[in-house]
C-alpha cells in the first residue's frame, strides 16, 4: 500500500520563495510518496534515500550537495518547469536487471554522464550497419557493435547479466533529444540500413509509452522491448520482442507473460522505428510517470484477440484488434510490423504483403479475412490457440486451415492442433472476422440445389425445375473472386473443372434475382 507525504522537514523561508533544506539523513520507506512543491536543497552533510517503489516529487529547483539514492523501482519526478541546481553532490539510481550470465538486458542511463554499460560484453546498436531481415543474424544482427566509454542520454545499450545496477552522477531532467537513423522499411531487405533504433528512457522515473508516442510524430507508434522468453536464458538468443502500441501489448511468453504495461522503466532500453528522415526522439518531463504506474488502459469498446502458435517448446503470439479508430491501411499508432527476433518459430498477421505482430482494423461490415504467415524450423505437432479474447459479443472469429478444410469458430481457450513440416506457410491459414449476425459462410436459402466438389471439380445440382440467368462465382478465403460464369442455366448437374487454381478451401456463390446460395468447397489435386 502506498503512502503519501506532502509536508516534510522545516521550511526555511527566503524573501523570494519558500525553500526546503535537508541537513540530516532521511529515508523514505518503501512504497511511500513524498511531494514537495517548493525548491529543495540537500546539503553536503545530508543524505536522502527513497525505498523500493517509493516516489520523490519536486516541483521546484532541486539542488543536491550531498547524496540522494533511489532504490529499484523508485522514482524521482519533477515539475514540468523545474530546473536543476548546480549542486556538488551525487545521485545514485539503482535498477534490477537479470543476474543470468547468458541473458542480455537493454539499458539506458538516467545520468547526464555515466561511463560503462551495466553487465558484461556491452554493445550499442548502429542502424546504419543493421538489417531488417533476421536471415543474416549469425550469430547476431550486424548492427551490434562492442561499446566502451560513456552512455549517451536517450540511447540504448545491451549488457549481459548485470544484476542490480547502480548509476551515479547527475540525473537528467527536462528535455532530452536523441537523433534517430531513418531508412525506408522494406520487409526482407538484406542490405545494410534499418529504421529501427535502440533508444532508452533518460530519466530516474518511468516514461509513459502513450505520451512518448503522442509527442513524437516522427516515429512509428510501436515500441519494442527485448525480454527473456521464459526459457531461463537457454533460448534467449532467438527470443522475440515484447511490443506495446495503441492496440495493446504482446509479451514473449505463453499467456502474454511479460507484456509491457504502458510504462518505460528507469534504465530501460527499447527499439523504435523512425518514419521520416532527420527524425529525433524527444523526451520531456510531461511524459514522466512513477515506475509502478500501470498507465495503459485499453478501451472497453474495442475487440482484441491474442492468438498464438506453440510447439516443440517454442511459442509465438500475435495481437489482432478491431478498433473504431483504426483503418484498413497501416496505422502509426495501432499496427506493429513483425520484428523477426526468433529464428525457430514465427507467427504474423499479414496485410498488404507485410507481416505484423500487432494488426488493427475497423469493425467489419462483412467478412474480413486476415492471412497468417507461419514459419517453423522443425517438423512436428503445433497448436494454434486463442489465448485471450476481449469484447467479442458483437464479432465472431473463425480459424481457417485451407489444407484440412477446417473452419473453426474461436472462443477464448480454443486450441487447434496441426501437423507442420519444416518451412514457411503463407497461404494456408487465416483468421476470418464477421460482425454479429453474419456467422461463417451464410446458409443456403434453398434445399433444392446442392453444391459440392470432388478433387478439382465443382458440381452444381438442381433437384427441381430449371433455374435461369444465374451467376456462379468462386471466391478464395480472403474474398477475392477467382472465377465467374454469368447467364447460367441449371437443371440437373453442371460441373466446373478448376485445375488451374491452388488447392484449398473456397466459397461458391450461386445467385440470381430470386436465389442466393453460398457453400464452402475443398479443392485438391
Amino acid at each position: 500500500m502506498k503512502h503519501s507525504l506532502f509536508i516534510i522537514f522545516s521550511l526555511a523561508v527566503c524573501s523570494i520563495q519558500a525553500q526546503v533544506v535537508n541537513e540530516v539523513a532521511v529515508t523514505v520507506k518503501a512504497g511511500t510518496e513524498v511531494h514537495i512543491f517548493e525548491n529543495v536543497t540537500n546539503t553536503g552533510s545530508a543524505s536522502f534515500e527513497v525505498g523500493e517503489e517509493g516516489l520523490l516529487y519536486v516541483d521546484g529547483t532541486l539542488t543536491n550537495n550531498g547524496s540522494m539514492t533511489f532504490n529499484d523501482a523508485s522514482s524521482l519526478m519533477r515539475g514540468s518547469t523545474g530546473n536543476d541546481g548546480t549542486g556538488s553532490g551525487t545521485y545514485f539510481v539503482k535498477r534490477q536487471g537479470s543476474s543470468n550470465g547468458s541473458v542480455y538486458n537493454y539499458w539506458s542511463s538516467p545520468m547526464q554522464t555515466y561511463s560503462g554499460v551495466p553487465g558484461a560484453q556491452p554493445y550499442l546498436y548502429n542502424p546504419n550497419n543493421g538489417t531488417i531481415t533476421f536471415l543474416d543474424d549469425q550469430p547476431a544482427d550486424p548492427g551490434w557493435t562492442s561499446h566502451s566509454g560513456s552512455m549517451t542520454p536517450g540511447a540504448g545499450y545491451a549488457g549481459r547479466g548485470a544484476g542490480l545496477a547502480t548509476f551515479n552522477g547527475d540525473v537528467n531532467n527536462g528535455t532530452v533529444s536523441y537523433p534517430l537513423v531513418y531508412y525506408p522499411f522494406i520487409p526482407g531487405n538484406t542490405a545494410a540500413g534499418t529504421p529501427f533504433n535502440l533508444v532508452g528512457n533518460p530519466y530516474p522515473s518511468a516514461v509513459s509509452c502513450a505520451s512518448l508516442v503522442a509527442g513524437n510524430a516522427d516515429i512509428n507508434g510501436s515500441l519494442y522491448f527485448w525480454d527473456d522468453d521464459l526459457t531461463g536464458g537457454t533460448g534467449y538468443a532467438s527470443s522475440d520482442y515484447a511490443i506495446w502500441n495503441g492496440t495493446g501489448s504482446l509479451g514473449t511468453g505463453s499467456g502474454s507473460a511479460g507484456a509491457p504495461n504502458g510504462t518505460i522503466s528507469t534504465g530501460q532500453g527499447f527499439k523504435v522505428r523512425a518514419i521520416t528522415p532527420g527524425a529525433t526522439l524527444d523526451f520531456n518531463n510531461t511524459m514522466r510517470v512513477a515506475n509502478t504506474t500501470q498507465f495503459f488502459r485499453p478501451s472497453g469498446e474495442n475487440s482484441r484477440i491474442w492468438f498464438s502458435l506453440e510447439g516443440n517448446n517454442l511459442f509465438n503470439q500475435i495481437l489482432v484488434g478491431i478498433l473504431t479508430d483504426a483503418t484498413d491501411q497501416e496505422d502509426r499508432l495501432y499496427d506493429a510490423v513483425k520484428f523477426h527476433g526468433n529464428s525457430s518459430i514465427s507467427l504474423a498477421a499479414k496485410n498488404e504483403d507485410r507481416d505484423y505482430s500487432i494488426l488493427a482494423f475497423p469493425p467489419p461490415s462483412a467478412e474480413k479475412s486476415i492471412p497468417l504467415s507461419v514459419f517453423v524450423d522443425q517438423s512436428g505437432t503445433y497448436t494454434f490457440k486463442a489465448n485471450v479474447m476481449e469484447n467479442f459479443e458483437y464479432q465472431n472469429v473463425y480459424f481457417v486451415d485451407t489444407k484440412r478444410a477446417d473452419y473453426i469458430e474461436l472462443n477464448e481457450g480454443t486450441e487447434v492442433a496441426v501437423e507442420l513440416e519444416e518451412g514457411a506457410y503463407n497461404d494456408r491459414f487465416f483468421l476470418n472476422f464477421y460482425p454479429d449476425g453474419f456467422v461463417g459462410v451464410p446458409e443456403s436459402t434453398t434445399n433444392d440445389v446442392a453444391i459440392y466438389s470432388d478433387r478439382d471439380v465443382i458440381y452444381l445440382n438442381s433437384f427441381s425445375s430449371q433455374l435461369e440467368d444465374l451467376q456462379v462465382q468462386v471466391l478464395d478465403m480472403s474474398g477475392k473472386v477467382i472465377f465467374t460464369d454469368n447467364g447460367v442455366s441449371l437443371q440437373g448437374v453442371k460441373s466446373y473443372s478448376l485445375t488451374a487454381i491452388a488447392a484449398g478451401v473456397y466459397v461458391v456463390n450461386l445467385s440470381s434475382k430470386e436465389l442466393q446460395i453460398n457453400e464452402k468447397v475443398h479443392i485438391s489435386h
